[in-house]
């Protein structure tokens, strides 16, 4: 140990220790302290926060964050970047949250919020305020969400109803006597690739063509279309057959399996249609299907 060093004339001058620096604080810790500190940091720490947890409630779309890149981009090419200094970063996430708001719903932006509450808080246990208020703010917003969600899915089943309504309502002919010389028009060009269709989905209701079907000995519908029309000889006059009919009170009853023709037989005889109203009540299809004996 070193000697105590002694002023000239006078008593012994105590030996003081050298003071030990303290540890260099690491680079992570710095980087933060550094970006909570500071305004720009700070607003860009919650913009961020904000946008990825706004990003599950928008159905990850990736659009709003290209926007952001596009604004940064447009930014630098125009040497905007330079005024705006450090506050670029921060603008560029201001886009991609306004994005992410348009696309979600305000209680989506609700409970991204509580959420970065309840963290907020979850990161300053023990102390434990601020996660119980987070808590809270998630289990009320939280539930808000679920039931608006819950809500809108009803409501878009009811509009896919009502258009599945529509379209039915758009099926088959808007007079049971009209029925008959559309169907066999189609069943003459059952050949062309539309026309099978025009047929099943159009004219026949599900136990129709289920009848239909088994009628022909076909495997679907489609089958049995193509094998009528494989036996009709006179394209042209097929449509123009004649065939008893018999009202009754929402449509007719037709006996095609005695079609006639002023010309000859044109083509094979069909079987006895019940035309009635399909479900929506603005058109007629056949609606059952008996074959012929």
């Amino acid at each position: 140990m070193d000697e105590p060093r002694r002023a000239p004339g006078g008593p012994p001058v105590p030996w003081t220790p050298t003071p030990t620096p303290p540890p260099p604080t690491p680079r992570f810790a710095y980087l933060w302290k550094r970006l909570t500190r500071t305004p720009y940091g700070t607003a860009g720490l919650g913009i961020g926060a904000t946008a990825v947890l706004l990003t599950p409630f928008s159905g990850w779309s990736p659009w709003p964050w290209l926007a952001g890149v596009a604004v940064l981009v447009m930014l630098a090419l125009l040497r905007v970047d330079r005024l705006l200094g450090r506050w670029v970063w921060p603008l560029g996430g201001l886009v991609v949250v306004a994005g992410l708001m348009l696309s979600t719903t305000p209680w989506a932006w609700a409970l991204a919020a509580s959420i970065g509450v309840l963290v907020a808080g979850v990161l300053r246990l023990p102390r434990w305020r601020v996660a119980a208020v987070g808590a809270a703010l998630c289990l009320v917003s939280g539930s808000a969400y679920a039931l608006v969600n819950a809500q809108d899915a009803r409501e878009a089943a009811a509009a896919q109803a009502r258009t599945q309504a529509e379209s039915k309502g758009l099926q088959g002919v808007p007079a049971p006597a009209r029925l008959l010389p559309t169907l066999l028009n189609r069943l003459a060009y059952g050949d062309r690739p539309e026309a099978p269709g025009a047929v099943c989905d159009n004219l026949l209701a599900e136990p129709a063509r289920a009848a239909f079907t088994a009628s022909v000995a076909a495997p679907d519908c489609v089958a049995a279309v193509r094998a009528v029309t494989a036996g009709i000889t006179d394209r042209n006059s097929y449509a123009d057959a004649e065939a008893p009919a018999v009202e009754q009170a929402d449509g007719l009853v037709v006996d095609a399996c005695s079609l006639t023709w002023d010309g000859g037989a044109a083509g094979p005889q069909l079987g006895v249609l019940t035309i009635g109203p399909e479900p929506t009540g603005q058109s007629y299809v056949v609606t059952a299907f008996t074959p012929c004996p």
